[in-house]
């Protein structure tokens, strides 16, 4: 399995050649659809990747561990298109509640960040849903106000892995297409609960302490609608459930927006 990370690639990150390899270990959507060579999990690098990996170098948030990326020999985070990370244990796991709060001690670690450099560029379908979102919230609801705009993590509950009582793990940083409001990373957190009926609408009772919840939430579930229909992958049933979360959250959501 290892064979299919180039051998100058596992050379440079330090894990050698085949025959010098222990484990291997094809890993899921929360690595990357990556490949645990030892304790380093090789995955293709995308387009933030060199930024997720600057970040994380440093990035320490509270109650939470977060993924390191490994350097090359020579000291790059990319080399011939891979990253590399260190492995931590742990699995996709439907801890909504828990992950929210994670999401707004990593939002409280990422204020001072700056988007990535080619966020201006971006013209993925993430991206062009996240736009039409926003846009499309703020032509019929009006902006949300007074909160701070910042960098955070779009997928955070398909990109945090939990360890029986461990600490979760942060595997990567998943950027905004745009700066937007602190809490954001939360409320999406919260969607995507609903979306996969992992946690019922009492959660925004919960955490009724974030600023303007549920508006935030709104358009995370009006994000999640544009994905779905933007995305080739998307199913009719995803479809289905992300339509109903947005109606109940708009109807919950009617008097104060």
């Amino acid at each position: 399995m290892s064979n299919e990370v180039p051998a100058h690639v596992r050379t440079a990150f330090g894990t050698g050649s085949d025959e010098e390899v222990v484990e291997t270990q094809r890993l899921g959507p929360a690595w990357d659809n990556g490949i645990k060579v030892g304790q380093l999990v090789y995955a293709r690098a995308g387009d933030h990747a060199h930024w997720s990996a600057t970040v994380r170098e440093r990035l320490h948030v509270d109650g939470a561990r977060v993924a390191r990326p490994v350097r090359s020999s020579d000291g790059r985070f990319l080399v011939a298109g891979w990253k590399a990370t260190v492995w931590a244990p742990g699995v996709l796991s439907r801890r909504v509640d828990e992950t929210a709060v994670t999401a707004l001690r990593l939002e409280e670690a990422l204020a001072d960040e700056a988007v990535p450099p080619v966020s201006d560029d971006r013209d993925d379908v993430f991206a062009r849903a996240e736009r039409a979102a926003w846009a499309e919230a703020d032509e019929r609801f009006g902006p949300v106000d007074g909160l701070r705009p910042q960098t955070g993590h779009a997928d955070l509950l398909a990109g945090t892995v939990y360890e029986g009582a461990a600490v979760p793990t942060i595997t990567d940083l998943v950027p905004f297409a745009e700066q937007r409001p602190r809490g954001y990373s939360a409320a999406l957190v919260l969607v995507d609960g609903l979306v996969y009926s992992a946690v019922d609408v009492g959660v925004f009772d919960r955490f009724a302490h974030v600023p303007q919840l549920l508006e935030l939430a709104v358009r995370a579930a009006m994000y999640r609608r544009h994905v779905t229909e933007l995305h080739p992958a998307a199913t009719s049933i995803t479809r289905s459930s992300v339509a109903e979360v947005e109606e109940l959250l708009l109807s919950r959501a009617s008097a104060t927006i």
